[in-house]
């Protein structure tokens, strides 16, 4: 009688790992939210706001930000946090990072035609730091301010690098 229940187990077993179809594999992320607008003006950015050491700053965190005054990608300079400019290297892992926080959430909107700023509050990536869901510290983002706009005009498309600049040179915000 146990060879019986053990031989049903096995056929049980087998009989569920059948390969899966690719249509429920989940993807990888493919959106292409324009790299070079993040690079160059959403950088500095979400450094400035997410990109310290007790933030995002740490290998630990689902999101990390790469930058010259957090998280370092290692290299061959020896650039530690506070040390010479965030690389290339440095803005295309955040930019990972962003990206693959909720794959299959990240391609749907990058699919969507037009992305709208209410569709990009949906991903967690700006629901948690305009505290939209929970986020540890709190709200670190408001609606309509400088760098809330700055993320959200790269996020659906039409990124203004003006408002980008003046989120980085607005006043730190006092604790």
């Amino acid at each position: 009688m146990k060879r019986f229940f053990a031989a049903l187990a096995f056929l049980a077993l087998v009989a569920c790992a059948a390969q899966p179809d690719d249509a429920t594999e989940p993807r990888l992320v493919v959106a292409d939210i324009d790299p070079a607008s993040y690079a160059t003006a959403v950088q500095p950015v979400v450094e400035r706001k997410c990109g310290s050491l007790d933030c995002h700053g740490h290998t630990a965190r689902g999101l990390r930000v790469y930058g010259q005054n957090g998280l370092r990608l290692t290299n061959s300079a020896g650039r530690t946090p506070g040390e010479g400019a965030t690389t290339p290297e440095e803005a295309r892992a955040t930019y990972q990072s962003i990206l693959a926080l909720q794959p299959e959430k990240t391609n749907a909107f990058a699919a969507k035609s037009p992305r709208t700023a209410e569709d990009a509050y949906d991903l967690t990536f700006l629901a948690k730091p305009l505290q939209l869901e929970r986020h540890r510290p709190g709200r670190s983002l408001a609606k309509g301010e400088p760098a809330e706009q700055c993320i959200t005009s790269w996020l659906v498309g039409t990124t203004d690098a003006a408002i980008c600049t003046s989120a980085v040179k607005a006043p730190a915000p006092s604790p």
